[in-house]
């Protein structure tokens, strides 16, 4: 693939309680042929992230025309699975409504946190107003992801909800830290609110260079499943993955095909990840994260051929 890079899309001000630092994980959605909506994890002070959004123009990212002034998903109640930090994971139009599945953080004892799936959802005339469906986890532990079951995408097809996510259950110990490990895995259900603990391994990380593959972003072309994903190097250097599949099950990786990396300097000179992709009119763009988690914010990319 070939990208062309357009930038920086947004920085947060940092004159919010709610939202002092970062655009972590963009996650976007053409809300109509001129906006799309680019839902993101926004820090506090503490390092606790609560989803809002930007709103940019469908046909230049570059142009942002509103921010949220207010996190649309908010922190769990206390004691629930998302009571310490959401960040989104991807969004989806079924029917009439939008679906925001998003990842949910829960401090913990013996290990730092677990992470687990949960969903919010809005009408299609009111997309500000964002619900969460629960208190629970629509993606709950396996037991393959006793500790990490989340970052989901979410597709339906012929009235199967196909779900691809990240699970795990181990921990390594790296410069003196725990660090999760991830898998990419795959289920389905006959509701977009409820995923059964049954999953498939779609690919796992290569435990040579990689501790995890984060938040699998699928799309639909043609009679083909393309994913982009985020390599978490065993360097803490963060990089975008892609695969390709005939039946979303069955995944090729071809991560030296994807075409996008590290700048040599500035905004995204040390990482590249959270890839979100989506097609506007003929265009398709990537959204992504940049150095530091999001720190310095979130950019775009317009693909300028798939080989």
């Amino acid at each position: 693939m070939k990208w062309e890079k357009l930038g920086m899309v947004y920085k947060p001000a940092g004159d919010s309680e709610w939202w002092k630092t970062h655009c972590m994980a963009p996650t976007a959605i053409l809300l109509d042929e001129n906006v799309v909506r680019v839902f993101i994890g926004g820090w506090d002070s503490n390092k606790i992230s609560r989803i809002g959004f930007v709103d940019v123009d469908a046909n230049n990212p570059l142009n942002v025309l509103s921010v949220s002034k207010e996190p649309v998903v908010d922190l769990g109640i206390p004691g629930t699975f998302d009571d310490n930090g959401v960040f989104p994971g991807h969004v989806s139009k079924f029917n009439d409504k939008y679906y925001l599945y998003y990842t949910g953080f829960q401090l913990q004892t013996k290990i730092p946190f677990t992470n687990f799936g949960g969903v919010a959802v809005a009408e299609e005339n009111n997309p500000d107003q964002v619900k969460k469906f629960g208190h629970v986890p629509v993606l709950d532990r396996s037991n393959n992801g006793t500790c990490v079951r989340s970052g989901q995408t979410v597709l339906l097809e012929n009235g199967i909800y196909k779900t691809w996510y990240s699970g795990g259950k181990d921990w390594e110990n790296v410069g003196g830290k725990l660090r999760q490990t991830y898998d990419i895995y795959y289920t389905e259900s006959s509701t977009p609110h409820e995923f059964p603990q049954s999953e498939t391994l779609c690919f796992a990380r290569d435990k040579s260079v990689e501790h995890g593959l984060g938040r699998p972003n699928v799309i639909r072309v043609g009679d083909e499943y393309k994913m982009f994903y985020t390599r978490r190097i065993l360097n803490m250097k963060y990089t975008i993955g892609y695969a390709v599949s005939q039946d979303g099950i069955n995944w090729k990786r071809k991560d030296d095909e994807i075409g996008i990396e590290h700048s040599q300097d500035g905004w995204d000179s040390e990482m590249v990840y959270f890839p979100c992709v989506l097609k506007v009119n003929e265009d398709y763009y990537m959204y992504y994260n940049g150095n530091n988690f999001g720190e310095s914010g979130f950019g775009a990319a317009r693909l300028l051929t798939w080989n």
